[in-house]
């Protein structure tokens, strides 16, 4: 089943401070950085629910899963969603060494 991923606010929001803070430090891997985003939202258009439950799952009423993608550097950033019928909705993009989300946190 292929699903519609898309960012909600929130994951707009974290996705735009993040690329700037990027930005400012290298133009270059601010660049790489949104391409790996990129495969990866494009990946989860086919393996979305084979993705595990998120470690804060059991906090919030959604069944939120999460998927990770890196840089070129080896950075690892976090993808939190959920998925409703045929679209997942990603929520949240969570930094290298940023904690786990809690009520009010999406």
């Amino acid at each position: 089943m292929k699903y519609q991923v898309g960012l909600q606010d929130r994951a707009e929001s974290d996705s735009n401070r993040i690329y700037l803070w990027l930005r400012s430090r290298s133009e270059t891997g601010a660049g790489s950085w949104f391409a790996a985003l990129l495969r990866r939202l494009k990946k989860l258009e086919s393996d979305a629910p084979n993705c595990p439950r998120a470690k804060e799952a059991d906090r919030f009423a959604d069944d939120l899963r999460e998927t990770y993608f890196k840089t070129r550097h080896g950075r690892r950033y976090r993808l939190v969603f959920t998925i409703m019928g045929t679209e997942v909705r990603v929520l949240r993009i969570r930094a290298p060494g940023q904690r786990l989300l809690r009520d009010g946190g999406l």
